[in-house]
């Protein structure tokens, strides 16, 4: 299978499909099992996996068992199914769509294993049965969905009389592989309400009552006979009605497996398709044994624009998913079709995977649009401001939106309770294990959408990273009102504005550095490897003493320390030692001074979490020219207040500049966050002659 394949129907055929293609969490391992029938429902909302799970069971049994569909490894109906408004009242309930499952299923093992001979039935059914163009157990279904209620009830007799004690007398295995039947009936789903369509009448019953059918005769058929096995994938929503209709709700869950994946299981779905990747089409293909994600994208670690933390990469995609196994297809397939030279770049990486999120934003809302009723989600998206809001914003909006969708002639409701439950909108939530307070967002799947309830208690709510593109387009202010101290993300720290106070923010010059023109050494895998080694090397050396140093995405050098001649210290012993290296690179350094937050690493010693002037620096140092220094006001200010044998020299701004005199705008190119005047000073050792040293 190739790398990052989305759509698990790309896989036709055994040969396609090993175990390299599964995350074998201890769930997915029992279920696989050849050994193992006790799991046979595979249930899951859209994303997850369910189809290519169902494959490589079939491929599991295949050499075990008699399969059906015999020409494809699952079985499942094609187009969308509508009903005349009599026979959607005949398939009003659970009962009648078993029946059709039961005389499916007993007509095409029987036929498979030649068990018709003599068989007496009456006349439709009997016409069925003599068809030899229906093999398969969904080539009955759709046959069978078709006739009158008068017939269906004689088959149905036929069934119980005559096929079902066939069935008992069965010695060989056989297993059936059905799948995909919530999309034969989409269109009841999606249109919601009983009404005419264009062919006939839909109702939302008919999508939730054909899934529970199926998996009611597929457990009741293993007491009919040990050697018949049916597996079939169900869409979660439907299998939560159970709860609702049965008893038997708990034998149908121990029945089942539910398919829900941790982040690390993820990851290693990432990894895994990372290694299936053409090594040219890696960043650093020397990594690949030591550190997939970053031999697939370049780098370690992303700077975050507003808040100026370090986050690991994977991190960053994990968040702009809704932790799904597809999701991660797509995030992967988009960074996929980037040149390596391109995927390098920490701006190109992040449009990719913005871009991705915003696909996989839409798709999800267009998946969950059924259950949702009449939100106008424009609507309420034009209302948001910021993507963090306090819980009195919240209700606030709400009573807005309730308002203007009344005036429209809708209806109003929990909207943001809707979100929640879609695991699109988060709240805070005390752990109580850490005793720390993080954010949390539901998986789809985790609620149901159409039961309604509000939203739980909690200091604020968090708008899905997902929907960041799609909101701002409605809400001009929404982007510039991004939180200057926490990064949004499922199970992220949470920290109030000002919580960090003395003890976790302090004053300090920091330092961010690249080589210049870093991936023209890396075409070499031997002088990639001697400038990297050089690189760390002399930082390790001269940023020793310094208070926090780290190197990243091969070439990113972060510096942080409480006296600025310490820093540039560091910074020209480093340019000095790595000059020296294969093909005498150059780094481009840029510095800043002002407050950074710490947090205490495993070690007890500080930790350099985020602050502005991490966020300013790594704006400031693609401008800066190789093999110089540049440093802001604020640096410039913190080196002048104290002794020191370097000087700061206005660097001019191009001619023509828009701004502010003197100053230069470092904004990133091609984003949307607001312009960014600073005025740049380059850093040099005092001439001789020049004034003395303060």
């Amino acid at each position: 299978m190739r790398a990052w394949t989305v759509d698990a129907d790309d896989i036709q055929v055994a040969d396609d499909l090993t175990a390299r293609e599964l995350h074998l969490t201890p769930g997915i391992d029992a279920f696989l099992s050849p050994q193992r029938s006790d799991k046979f429902v595979v249930v899951a909302t859209k994303g997850f996996g369910k189809t290519l799970l169902l494959k490589a069971k079939r491929v599991a049994l295949q050499e075990r068992a008699v399969c059906l569909p015999q020409d494809s490894l699952l079985d499942k109906p094609v187009g969308d199914k509508i009903f005349s408004a009599d026979m959607v009242s005949l398939y009003g309930n659970v009962e009648p769509w078993s029946n059709v499952w039961l005389i499916a299923i007993a007509v095409a093992t029987l036929k498979r294993l030649n068990m018709v001979d003599d068989l007496r039935v009456s006349g439709r059914l009997h016409a069925i049965v003599e068809d030899g163009s229906l093999r398969s157990v969904i080539d009955h279904f759709v046959n069978l969905l078709d006739l009158p209620r008068s017939e269906l009830f004689r088959c149905v007799n036929d069934t119980n009389n005559r096929l079902v004690p066939r069935l008992r007398t069965i010695a060989t295995p056989v297993a059936i592989f059905i799948d995909s039947v919530d999309e034969y009936f989409n269109k009841h789903i999606k249109m919601r309400s009983s009404r005419a369509s264009d062919t006939g009448v839909v109702s939302p019953s008919i999508w939730y009552y054909s899934q529970m059918g199926l998996v009611q005769v597929a457990y009741e058929l293993r007491r009919v006979s040990h050697h018949l096995k049916v597996f079939a994938s169900v869409r979660k929503e439907a299998f939560a009605k159970f709860t609702d209709e049965t008893s038997m709700v708990q034998q149908y869950r121990g029945s089942a497996i539910d398919l829900s994946y941790s982040k690390p299981s993820l990851r290693e779905i990432f990894v895994n398709n990372i290694r299936r990747e053409k090594e040219r089409n890696l960043c650093l293909p020397g990594q690949l044994r030591s550190d997939p994600v970053a031999a697939f994208v370049g780098r370690e670690r992303v700077t975050h624009s507003y808040t100026g933390e370090q986050e690991d990469v994977f991190d960053y995609i994990y968040r702009h998913t809704l932790q799904r196994p597809r999701d991660l297809m797509t995030i992967g397939q988009k960074l996929s079709d980037l040149p390596p030279e391109e995927r390098r770049s920490e701006a190109r990486l992040k449009v990719a995977v913005n871009q991705a999120a915003t696909e996989i934003a839409e798709e999800y809302l267009n998946e969950i649009s059924p259950y949702i009723g009449d939100v106008d989600l424009v609507r309420l998206f034009a209302m948001l401001p910021r993507h963090i809001l306090a819980g009195d914003e919240v209700e606030a909006i709400r009573e807005q939106y309730n308002a203007a969708t009344a005036a429209a002639g809708g209806s109003d409701g929990h909207v943001f309770g809707i979100l929640y439950r879609a695991g699109l909108l988060g709240c805070i939530h005390q752990d109580l294990v850490s005793g720390t307070r993080v954010q949390r967002f539901l998986r789809p799947g985790d609620e149901a959408l159409d039961r309604g309830s509000d939203l739980p208690a909690s200091s604020h709510y968090l708008v899905h990273p997902v929907l960041a593109e799609l909101v701002a387009e409605f809400s001009p202010e929404y982007a510039r009102n991004i939180d200057p101290v926490n990064v949004v993300g499922d199970g992220r720290p949470w920290r109030e504005l000002g919580e960090s106070g003395d003890r976790r923010e302090r004053a300090l010059s920091v330092l961010k550095a690249d080589i210049k023109e870093f991936s023209r050494f890396m075409d070499s895998p031997d002088t990639g490897q001697a400038v990297g080694e050089a690189l760390r090397k002399a930082v390790a050396q001269h940023a020793a003493n310094c208070l926090w140093y780290e190197v990243s995405e091969g070439d990113a050098v972060t510096i942080a320390h409480d006296d600025p001649n310490a820093v540039i210290n560091s910074a020209l012993r480093m340019s000095e030692d790595l000059f020296e290296a294969p093909g005498n690179p150059q780094l481009r350094i840029a510095l800043d001074h002002g407050p950074v937050r710490l947090d205490d690493g495993p070690d007890g010693r500080a930790v350099v979490v985020g602050g502005e002037p991490l966020r300013r620096a790594a704006r400031i140092e693609p401008h800066v020219a190789a093999g110089e220094i540049w440093g802001t006001e604020e640096f410039r200010q913190a080196l002048e207040a104290r002794p020191t044998r370097y000087q700061a020299t206005l660097v001019r701004p191009a001619p023509g500049s828009a701004g502010p005199a003197g100053a230069i705008n470092v904004k990133k190119p091609g984003s949307s966050e607001p312009d960014i005047w600073v005025r740049l000073y380059r850093i040099e050792r005092r001439r001789s002659g020049d004034a003395a040293a303060r």
